[in-house]
């Protein structure tokens, strides 16, 4: 069977705090991310929220990536959640993108039902992330 383009990609997800801002503190986390994965064999795969998920894929496409957004079917955690868990089903690897912890944020839930270190402000993109089968956080510096 030969390979095709598509079965040779790597699917990566980058998601987060729709808080974020794009700041250079977001630009490096963003950039070092995809300093590891290769333009010709990566896909960048987002939901299309604003926040990590909209500054992610600007980046991306910047730096001349493919990118795939799963966009949610409507509003609320119902749509959310079924686009949500088709970037995990569909990624190699999913990033979650979160927001250092401030004098009145909460600590993230999803990460410490896991046992991971929690010490960033809850986002969603860690309860994406936690679905696929590779994931790692990144605090914003």
């Amino acid at each position: 069977m030969k390979l095709t383009d598509s079965m040779m990609k790597k699917y990566v997800g980058m998601v987060g705090s729709s808080k974020a801002q794009h700041t250079d503190g977001m630009v490096s986390v963003v950039k070092d991310i995809l300093t590891n994965h290769p333009v010709s064999t990566t896909v960048i795969v987002s939901g299309g929220a604003v926040g990590v998920d909209k500054i992610a894929v600007g980046i991306a496409k910047g730096l001349g990536y493919e990118v795939l957004e799963y966009l949610p079917k409507g509003k609320g955690w119902q749509y959310y959640k079924q686009r949500n868990l088709l970037i995990a089903k569909r990624c190699d690897k999913v990033y979650s993108i979160a927001l250092p912890l401030s004098y009145n944020s909460t600590k993230c839930y999803h990460c410490a039902k896991v046992g991971m270190d929690n010490n960033h402000f809850k986002t969603a993109g860690c309860w994406t992330a936690q679905r696929c089968k590779e994931y790692e956080v990144r605090v914003i510096g």
